[in-house]
Parts: C-alpha cells; structure tokens; sequence
C-alpha cells in the first residue's frame, strides 16, 4: 500500500517540486560543508589557531545556532503566510547566499566561509517550518508515511553526492571555482522548482508578526509542552538529527586520527551511513502500510545501540595516528579484513538511524494541530538544532578532555538505548489500553 502511494505521490505536483527543491538543499548544505571540512582537516585550513577537531566542531555549530534562534519566528510566519510563498522565497535567498559562499572559497577567506554558514542556517531556519507544516497541508494523513520516506530517503541520496562531490572536488587545482559555481547552479534549479508547488494556505492569517525570537522561541516551546503528544515525537527527531549532525562532523577525525585513513574512506563511509539511511528511511515507508510505524523506531533505536557501541569497541585499542603521518587510501582500507566490521557497522547503523526517524516525522505532522502546525513544528527545528549544536559541544569537550574520539559513538550508544526503551514503554501503554483510549 505505502509503496503504491509513494510512486503516485512523485508524479504529483502537489509533492514533487518539494522533493526536489528539498533535496537541492541538502545537497548544496553537505556539498558546501564538507568542502569546508576538507579543507580544514587535510588541507591545512585553520582559523583563530584551534585544533581540526574543535575547529570542525565550531563549522557545523554555525550552521545549527541560527536554527536555534530563527525557528519559532518562522513557525509563526508558516502559520501567518502562505507556506509555499515562504519556501520560494527562501529557496531565491538561496542563491545569494551561494554567491556568498562561492566567493568565500575562491578567496580562500574562511572568515566569509563562517559567515556564509550562518546565513545558510538561517535560510533553513525559515524554509524547514514552511515544508513541514505544509506537508499535511498538500498530503492525505495516508500519504504521510510514504512521503517523509520519500524526502528522507532522497534526501539521504542528496547528502552522499554533496559529500562525495564536495570531498573531491575542493582538492582539485580547480576545486574552489568549481565547487562555488555548483553550489549557485544547484541553488538556482531548486528556486525554479519550488516555483511549481501549489499554494499551502495559511492557518492564522490575521495573526500578528513579530521579531523578537527570543521571546517568540520562550512562546513555541511553551506551545510544544502543552502538547506533549506532539512533543514526543518531536524529541525523537531531534535526537536522530543529533546524531547525523555528530556523524558528520566526527567521521573525517576519526577516519584520520583513529583509522589512518585518507579522504577516500571519509568518501566510503559517508557512502556506507547515507545509503544505509536511505534504506531504512524507504523500508520503513515500503513497509508501514497505513498501521502504526512506531515499531520502526524502536528497532532503529536499538540497532543503533548495537552498532554505534561496536564501532567503539571495536576501535577502542587503537593507537592515534600522528598527523604527519600518511593515511592509507579506500583501497588499501578494504584490502585490510578486519575493517570489514567497521563497514557492516556504520551501515546497519544507518539503516536503523533511517528506520528510527521516519514514523516520528509523520506522527509528529500528523498531531499538529493546524492552528498551530507552523509553530508546533518550529519546535521541533529549535530541538534540532539545540541538540545537533549539543552534540557539537560534546564533541569540543571530548577534545578539550582528550578522551577517545570513540567515547563519541558510546554516548550515541546510550542516549539511542534511552530513547528505545521510552518508545517501547509508550508503546506498551498503547497495546495495553482499549482502541478507544484517549491514551492511543
């Protein structure tokens, strides 16, 4: 049933120009971040004179911190204004800010790079709220399921050739020109596409606007703890962005310092953890039918907890590589048999991150209620964020500590085993009450 949807669902223009224009922008985000974080961590690139692990850690927190601070304005503008309008405009700020971006690499001004980053947070501060709130707006509550599977899936597409792309091309002699021009491309096809998508009407039109975010950020989260069926679900997402933000930002250290490896492996695992969470993501979107998903998220929870705590044990004895060293390649990583756990690890890592998340996604849309959708789901962007930049922090301080990087996959280990046993406690609650209990 779910897959029938799905395939109906990418021919319609009520969903399609969405999924592309979504898409677009994760690809763009990875290809512009992980330019960044090559250079920072095998091209020398240093700035204020800190150290490629804080340093990259510093990177992904400008991306995340203007999440924090803009989501609930623009949750309270996906409520007030049409929310196709607010993506289109978004996806044309887009563009600009590439341009931004583009010069900062051609000048190789990591101080322009910073900024950039900011502002594309930004940007997604407001676009993220708009698509969220407009998805139940455009869709049936059937079609849910299947279309975040589809844009998390995609998605998860869209982030391996951004970081694939990007990883490679920064360290061509024509590297920086390229990887500006590509981004400002991309930007530009993603504005045109969302230009398509039909209108997604406002919830409270009449309601008034205001700039003060941090008042309005007290105010959406206040709104989010008087629903905590929404809250919930919201919490789990939050703590699965966490976790891809904390991938992201720890595999190009670990690689070098515990593995010996160059960029080539960045390039395999980065391939291995987003196809693994395209798998899930489809899987579960394939599988759910119009039943409860939640039994996605609690096996993704603890796969997690399985793999993320074996790649940390794993590894553990492992002596730190000196960065004068030089790095083994991909195929000299592969020709080594027992790097073949790592590999099965971080993909079924992936594939229950992908299974984890998406039935919260939807259930989360699904509960909103439509006067409050837009600022419901800001929430969950100000959680986002808040988490992924925590996840920044920890890894800063497993730094500052100079503890094992390893001891990062051990606290994805635990907090993912605390998010599975509150799901299945949840969940037994349900199987035991009547159908008709408010408790379902």
């Amino acid at each position: 049933m779910s897959a029938k949807i799905a395939a109906r669902l990418v021919t319609q223009k009520r969903f399609l120009p969405l999924l592309v224009a979504q898409s677009l922008g994760a690809f763009n985000d990875n290809f512009f971040r992980y330019a960044l974080v090559t250079l920072i961590t095998f091209e020398g690139l240093t700035l204020f004179g800190l150290d490629r692990l804080t340093l990259v850690s510093v990177a992904a927190s400008m991306f995340t911190v203007p999440i924090f601070l803009f989501s609930a304005v623009a949750g309270r503008m996906a409520d007030k204004f049409d929310r196709t309008r607010i993506m289109r405009f978004a996806k044309f700020a887009e563009i600009w800010l590439m341009a931004i971006t583009a010069l900062g690499f051609i000048l190789e001004q990591p101080h322009l790079l910073m900024t950039a980053l900011f502002l594309m947070g930004t940007q997604s501060a407001f676009f993220t709220p708009a698509k969220n709130s407009a998805l139940p707006t455009l869709l049936t509550d059937t079609e849910l399921v299947p279309a975040n599977a589809l844009i998390s899936g995609l998605l998860n597409v869209s982030v391996l050739i951004g970081i694939g792309t990007g990883t490679w091309l920064i360290t061509q002699s024509f590297g920086p020109q390229a990887v500006g021009g590509g981004l400002v491309v991309m930007a530009i096809i993603g504005w045109l596409a969302i230009r398509q998508l039909p209108q997604a009407p406002a919830s409270q039109p009449d309601m008034p606007l205001t700039v003060n975010f941090i008042g309005e950020t007290i105010r959406v989260l206040g709104y989010a703890l008087k629903a905590p069926a929404v809250l919930r679900p919201l919490m789990g997402v939050a703590w699965f962005w966490m976790l891809a933000a904390s991938i992201i930002t720890l595999m190009p250290v670990f690689t070098a310092s515990v593995l010996g490896a160059d960029e080539t492996v960045v390039l395999l695992f980065s391939a291995l953890f987003t196809v693994g969470a395209a798998i899930g993501a489809m899987a579960c979107g394939a599988l759910s039918g119009d039943g409860d998903a939640l039994p996605f998220s609690i096996a993704g929870a603890f796969g997690v907890v399985i793999f993320a705590g074996d790649v940390a044990l794993h590894t553990w004895s492992n002596p730190l590589t000196p960065e004068s060293a030089p790095l083994v390649s991909a195929n000299a990583f592969l020709a080594e048999p027992a790097n073949l756990r790592i590999l099965i690890d971080l993909g079924m890592a992936a594939v229950s991150a992908g299974l984890f998340v998406v039935p919260l996604q939807a259930m989360a849309q699904r509960r909103a209620p439509a006067e409050l959708r837009g600022r419901l789901l800001a929430a969950g962007g100000i959680l986002n964020a808040a988490t992924a930049t925590a996840g920044q922090f920890v890894l800063a301080a497993i730094a500052a500590l100079t503890l094992p990087i390893q001891t990062a996959f051990l606290v994805i280990a635990a907090i993912s085993l605390l998010a599975g046993l509150f799901i299945l406690w949840r969940q037994s609650l349900r199987w035991r009450s009547p159908p008709d209990s408010p408790s379902r």
